[in-house]
């Protein structure tokens, strides 16, 4: 008798650990298989990041890339970064095409026109001609473009790792638009900014996947 047990003493264990026990099939179709692994290349265990080389003749940021990349391997983890001198492999990347255009719509400023320099009677007064500072004519968003070539090479084989081509391209709002028709006269600070942000998405698009092209096979 001392060993008998209320059946009715179970009920609410039972219970609680048929839920534990039923969990992992509801959270188990979370998880997907697939025969991609990560490795790094043979011998290498560090990386450094050569300075951005550019013949796009186009202005850009080149240290938001140089840092980009940097930030993507040591966001990964899986190589340790270091001074060329001390690395086992070099990222160089050669920036061969960029360009900065404009796109969107194309809305007047309100400026107003010049008028003839000298009508046969008298001159224009100089305050008739609009302020050159400021464009008639100006398109409301830009897009940055740019291809990228990424190199990877082994310090101590000389053997090249990997060799990627990266084209991508983001817009970005070129002017402030929160009162339509006025170009402000810091629109042109605002339009830097822009084009630098749209440059960094650029860099860590192609930053991430740098690093997983080298090491994910």
């Amino acid at each position: 008798m001392l060993y008998r047990t209320p059946m009715t003493n179970f009920g609410p264990k039972l219970g609680l650990l048929g839920f534990l026990v039923t969990l992992p099939a509801w959270t188990g179709c979370a998880y997907t298989f697939t025969n991609t692994h990560v490795q790094r290349p043979s011998g290498v265990e560090s990386v450094a990041v050569e300075a951005i080389y550019d013949t796009s003749r186009e202005v850009l940021p080149h240290e938001l890339l140089w840092q980009s990349l940097q930030d993507a391997f040591a966001s990964d983890g899986h190589l340790r970064l270091a001074p060329e001198a001390a690395a086992d492999a070099l990222v160089r990347a050669h920036i061969k095409a960029a360009q900065i255009s404009p796109i969107g719509s194309n809305p007047a400023n309100g400026v107003q026109k010049d008028p003839q320099v000298f009508d046969h009677t008298s001159p224009s007064a100089p305050a008739r001609f609009r302020t050159l500072t400021q464009a008639g004519q100006y398109r409301d968003k830009g897009q940055v473009v740019a291809t990228v070539e990424v190199e990877v090479w082994n310090l101590h084989t000389r053997e090249l790792l990997m060799k990627r081509t990266y084209p991508l391209s983001d817009p970005f709002q070129a002017i402030h638009n929160a009162t339509p028709g006025v170009n402000r006269p810091n629109d042109h600070l605002r339009y830097q900014e822009a084009v630098d942000a749209s440059f960094k998405t650029i860099a860590d698009n192609i930053s991430r996947n740098v690093v997983r092209d080298l090491l994910v096979h």
